[in-house]
């Protein structure tokens, strides 16, 4: 006989239709494909479920609402998981399986010795495989045992993901506090988002946010390709929505002509870095990469005499699944759970980084890791391939290496670039086809004796004050912002900027710098500037050492000069850069 549809889930009738629903399993699994952003590839299933028209319930949506409150919850949810690890018998290497659960269900104390033994006897399963989704619908609920469950679950190698995430009650606190894996990013913030910068733009902070805190974030509910595009140049890596595929078999795949769509939209979006920051790939050493239905008894064989490998990447099928620590590993062979797969010892996830992550934002990663994972390697990726490891004491030796560059980077007394930024600068000049530039080498006639005769406080007021006249000059002639100050140590100064800017300005340079009040005694009598300046130098003429080897010459210029005229304060020197490397006649002009 057929049953009236449930039409309100808060009429009373609903608990019947649950009794109803449950007892006769009337429900059915359908895979929805989570898709990776950069390759195009499945990296998992979302088990959804529906209700049969034998239910009296229209879809599940509708279900799941009937059972928020009410003591059957666990009873579907327990049903729901049976007919999806059922479905999922025989699964995929390197797909994960996305399982939703409500906070209330999660937080009972049943929940986390039930699933494990769910998954446990389930064909082809292991807790690395499968993904808890923490699903919340419109209730301002706390659950009490809710943090601990997922602790308990983590620690047993479950991935934790919080749906919903910009819709009812997943914020940042909910976040905070559960500490999840995963970040799925509710339709409401990805409708149309091409059209919103503001919704961009929280996206791109959820993105960083998620870089540093070892998070991965998926945008549900992609329907349009405009949405789809705007989510890659976000730099949101995993997707899902009936563009990408629709709820079905488990074995569905993305359209081949979607996949090349995905490919060539990451591609073009990829980073590219020229700079001198040390990234992952760099610091990546070699690990020992095991297969996840490896017997912990065969891997700690393997590692048993191996002291130099800090533990063992666990990849299933070609993608990564985690990592396992050494001593976990040894510990596990010996106390009963050696025929066990390894990847019952993958634990708590670390996720991997990505190869282009820089050394300071791995040390803001490191530094947010839990107490017991501190240990623990990096594994760095690029792409889907795993390129190795960075230990901790790597780490730390490369952001001590990074301090010191630091130190020689920015000069800390007149916060400019310092040698090693200059130097990175001129070698991009001179390798460049650009409009030529004008570049100036300045520093202070007599500082030494100066800096005797006054003290050293003086002496680096004397500087910074000539870094400010510099400042006042270039904002005079340099509408466009591409002049560039470099300090190149103690009073030693240099300047690019486009050619005719400077040489028009010196002479109120020197002027402004001779009639400082600092240099108003007897000590200073003989202090000045000297600027040497080649004038139209382009990457056609020589190379960034080059301009270094013409400064010493100009200087030996103004030597000899100066040995045949009276002394004078400050001097200035200027000679084009093609007569100075091509050994042409050359030409000055002394400024007193």
């Amino acid at each position: 006989m057929a049953h009236e549809p449930i039409h309100n889930p808060s009429d009373s009738s609903a608990s019947d239709a649950l009794a109803h629903t449950i007892k006769h399993r009337l429900i059915s699994p359908v895979f929805q494909p989570i898709v990776d952003l950069q390759t195009g590839r499945i990296a998992g299933n979302e088990a959804l479920c529906r209700p049969s028209k034998d239910s009296q319930f229209e879809n599940a949506e509708q279900m799941f609402t009937a059972a928020e409150g009410n003591p059957l919850s666990w009873q579907l949810e327990l049903l729901a998981r049976e007919k999806a690890l059922d479905a999922a018998a025989g699964w995929p290497a390197g797909v994960l399986l996305f399982l939703n659960s409500s906070p209330e269900v999660v937080s009972d104390s049943r929940f986390a010795p039930q699933i494990s033994r769910q998954i446990r006897s389930a064909q082809g399963l292991h807790p690395s495989r499968v993904v808890l989704e923490i699903t919340e619908r419109c209730k301002e609920q706390e659950f009490e045992g809710l943090s601990k469950t997922l602790d308990l679950l983590r620690h047993s190698g479950f991935h934790i993901a919080i749906d919903d995430v910009g819709a009812g009650t997943s914020g940042l606190n909910r976040i905070t506090s559960l500490k999840p894996g995963w970040l799925k990013l509710d339709r409401e913030l990805i409708d149309h988002i091409d059209h919103d910068k503001v919704r961009q733009h929280l996206i791109r902070f959820l993105v960083y946010f998620a870089k540093l805190s070892s998070i991965r974030i998926i945008a549900e509910g992609i329907e349009r390709v405009e949405e789809l595009d705007t989510i890659i140049e976000l730099g949101v890596h995993f997707g899902q929505g009936y563009l990408l595929a629709r709820p079905g078999e488990r074995d569905q795949e993305v359209a081949p002509a979607m996949v090349t769509r995905i490919r060539e939209k990451a591609s073009q979006h990829s980073t590219t870095n020229n700079d001198a920051t040390v990234r992952a790939g760099a610091l990546a050493r070699n690990a020992r990469i095991v297969a996840a239905d490896r017997s912990i008894r065969s891997v700690a064989a393997t590692v048993l005499h191996d002291v130099r490998q800090p533990g063992v990447i666990v990849t299933d099928g070609d993608t990564y699944a985690g990592w396992v620590d050494r001593d976990v590993v040894l510990r596990g062979a010996s106390d009963g759970r050696a025929d066990l797969a390894i990847s019952f010892l993958i634990g708590a996830h670390t996720n991997p980084v990505d190869a282009n992550m820089p050394v300071v934002e791995m040390l803001d990663l490191a530094s947010t890791r839990p107490e017991h994972a501190m240990s623990s390697p990096i594994v760095v990726l690029e792409m889907d391939e795993i390129l190795g490891v960075i230990t901790m004491p790597d780490l730390l030796q490369a952001g001590a290496s990074l301090c010191r560059a630091t130190q020689i980077r920015q000069a800390p007394l007149t916060g400019l670039p310092g040698r090693v930024r200059t130097d990175l600068h001129l070698r991009e000049l001179m390798s460049q086809h650009q409009a030529p530039v004008d570049i100036a080498f300045i520093d202070i006639k007599g500082f030494a004796g100066f800096n005797q005769a006054v003290g050293y406080e003086l002496g680096d007021e004397l500087i910074q004050n000539l870094v400010g006249l510099i400042r006042s000059m270039l904002a005079l002639v340099d509408q466009d912002k591409s002049s560039f100050l470099g300090h190149l140590g103690d009073d030693q100064f240099i300047v690019t900027a486009p050619t005719g800017f400077l040489q028009k300005n010196v002479d109120l340079l020197v002027e402004s710098f001779e009639h400082l009040q600092l240099l108003d005694d007897d000590a200073s009598s003989n202090i000045g500037i000297r600027v040497m300046m080649l004038t139209g130098v382009s990457g056609e003429y020589g190379s960034a050492s080059d301009l270094f080897i013409a400064r010493t010459e100009l200087r030996a210029s103004l030597d000899q000069h100066r040995l045949a005229q009276k002394s004078v304060r400050s001097e200035f020197i200027a000679r084009s850069a093609a007569a100075m490397f091509t050994d042409n006649a050359q030409e000055f002009r002394r400024s007193a």
